[in-house]
């Protein structure tokens, strides 16, 4: 009966590894986006705290694929490469970093902060992904943004900015470094304009 036994357990070890059971897993390398944040502005525009809801992305981006475009209809993704977190998620944090780092408000408050917030910042992710349909490849990042005075009465009134935004960077790197080099620095420009915008709005007559 032992002996049975062990041949028995002798096949599974076999079959196992006929099977590919010894095989390794792939190495996954995992990027995030890296640039400074911008220098203080100075005095805030108001004396008034924002919360930076966490963005959405659409459902082609809501996950931590580094995508790529070859052509029209065509969508691929870099094999052993991914984001760290998804781009959505990438985005809400640096906004409000930057944010912070700009001044514009007495406080910035992520959205599980209990505190009460007069403004709110949403918005959305609606392109993250390396184009390459010309020679020259580019990183590609589209959002929209919505900043909403939450002390307004009248619903009509309640937005005080809302945007949407398309930043192109060339790449100059190989393969998913390169792309996440660029995606920086195209972050980098959105950062830049959606805060200039933020204080042009906060800063008009009236507000």
């Amino acid at each position: 009966m032992k002996k049975w036994i062990g041949i028995i357990l002798l096949l599974i070890g076999l079959l196992s590894g006929c099977l590919g059971g010894t095989g390794q897993t792939p190495f996954i390398r995992q990027y995030v986006l890296e640039y400074p944040p911008p220098q203080g502005l100075g005095r805030p525009a108001v004396e008034a705290m924002v919360r930076v809801e966490r963005f959405s992305a659409d459902r082609m981006f809501m996950g931590q694929a580094m995508l790529y475009r070859e052509g029209p209809f065509l969508r691929e993704a870099y094999p052993e490469q991914r984001w760290r977190v998804g781009p959505g998620d990438m985005v809400t944090e640096f906004l409000r970093r930057d944010l912070r780092e700009a001044g514009l408000f007495r406080a910035v408050l992520a959205e599980r902060d209990a505190e009460e917030a007069r403004f709110s910042l949403t918005g959305g992710v609606e392109e993250f992904l390396e184009s390459w349909e010309t020679k020259n490849r580019k990183a590609l990042l589209t959002a929209t943004i919505t900043l909403l005075d939450l002390a307004r009465k009248e619903t009509a009134s309640l937005v005080v900015l809302q945007k949407t935004y398309r930043l192109e960077a060339a790449v100059a790197g190989e393969g998913a470094a390169g792309l996440a080099a660029a995606m920086s620095l195209a972050m980098a420009d959105l950062s830049r304009q959606v805060i200039a915008d933020i204080a042009s709005a906060l800063r008009a007559p009236g507000r």
